[in-house]
């Protein structure tokens, strides 16, 4: 096991996951969705969690929160909050930490949005019940939160509905409410996914401002790598439940270690480059079954976490 990746980090993580495991009890086999997932993410820093769709990052970030959906449940494992673990909270304490402590973006704004409700009600609600406002406070607080995120026009925006606003506009709402109670830790979950490059960046760049002025912590689950090149300070790559590869965000684009991290390296797009798409296998096998023997399965165990050099953690069996 590993503890606090962090390298010459003198204060505690803001969150820290030791041995999480959750899986899905369904009927036909057990899903091991998140494997001994050991992860710190320092204060004011940002993680971010890179992998294939299925591979465990959304199903991490709803671990932290507690919504993993039925039949899945947490197994095993410790989630440590401000040195709190999250997984002993009464479940009246842990509504109270969702949304106020720990804020979320979900990459489908659309899903996330209530559509019978005003933007601007929505993120009032969210005032109202964690800092106890008044309607009235709490209309002008959204009404600022709305200027500050970029939209124009907030006051009327306020009683827009989700349908009468674009993509990007949605987005920025959801971040404006994930703002709204000045969380310690802010999990981004493909954040700019439906969005095209120009608001992708904006969206980033508006996180990034916010993530500095408030020394907020940030855990960023992607697939884009160009995204996670520029706005992350760590990166932990997900395969099969599994991080397989972690490091400073340097180290992975210069000096990636694991097969798995090669392949997905392999495969950014570069200017005057054909690339190769990544070698996916069929639905029978997994990538452990093309592994080199230092970084696949030994008698049905998965390889350890180990230690690479500083702050570099690869799944493999030789130290």
């Amino acid at each position: 096991m590993i503890n606090n990746h962090t390298a010459a980090n003198v204060t505690p993580p803001c969150l820290s996951l030791h041995d999480l495991h959750t899986y899905f009890f369904t009927t036909e086999r057990l899903v091991k969705a998140v494997q001994d997932v050991n992860l710190s993410i320092p204060s004011g820093k940002t993680v971010a969690m890179v992998g294939e769709s299925g591979c465990g990052k959304s199903m991490t970030a709803l671990s932290i929160l507690r919504l993993v959906p039925q039949p899945g449940r947490i197994v095993s494992g410790k989630i440590n909050f401000n040195n709190e673990d999250l997984l002993q909270l009464p479940i009246e304490e842990m509504r109270r930490v969702r949304g106020n402590r720990i804020a979320m973006i979900f990459q489908d704004p659309m899903t996330a949005l209530n559509h019978v409700f005003t933007v601007g009600n929505q993120i009032a609600e969210v005032l109202q019940h964690h800092k106890g406002l008044s309607a009235k406070l709490a209309q002008q607080q959204t009404i600022e939160l709305l200027h500050l995120v970029g939209i124009p026009n907030p006051r009327q925006r306020y009683h827009d509905y989700p349908h009468q606003l674009s993509g990007g506009m949605r987005q920025r709402v959801m971040i404006a409410s994930a703002l709204s109670c000045d969380p310690d830790l802010l999990i981004a979950d493909e954040p700019t996914t439906a969005l095209d490059v120009t608001i992708q960046a904006q969206i980033m760049a508006l996180l990034n401002e916010q993530q500095q002025q408030r020394r907020m912590s940030t855990l960023l689950i992607s697939h884009d790598l160009g995204v996670v090149a520029q706005n992350a300070d760590i990166v932990a790559i997900m395969y099969d439940g599994l991080i397989v590869e972690q490091a400073p965000v340097n180290t992975i684009f210069s000096a990636a270690q694991h097969p798995y991290t090669r392949e997905l390296l392999n495969c950014i797009p570069t200017i005057g480059q054909r690339k190769k798409r990544l070698n996916i296998r069929p639905q029978s096998e997994s990538f452990w079954d093309n592994c080199p023997g230092d970084f696949a399965p030994h008698d049905s165990k998965i390889p350890p976490l180990q230690t690479a050099a500083n702050d570099h953690f690869v799944r493999h069996w030789n130290a």
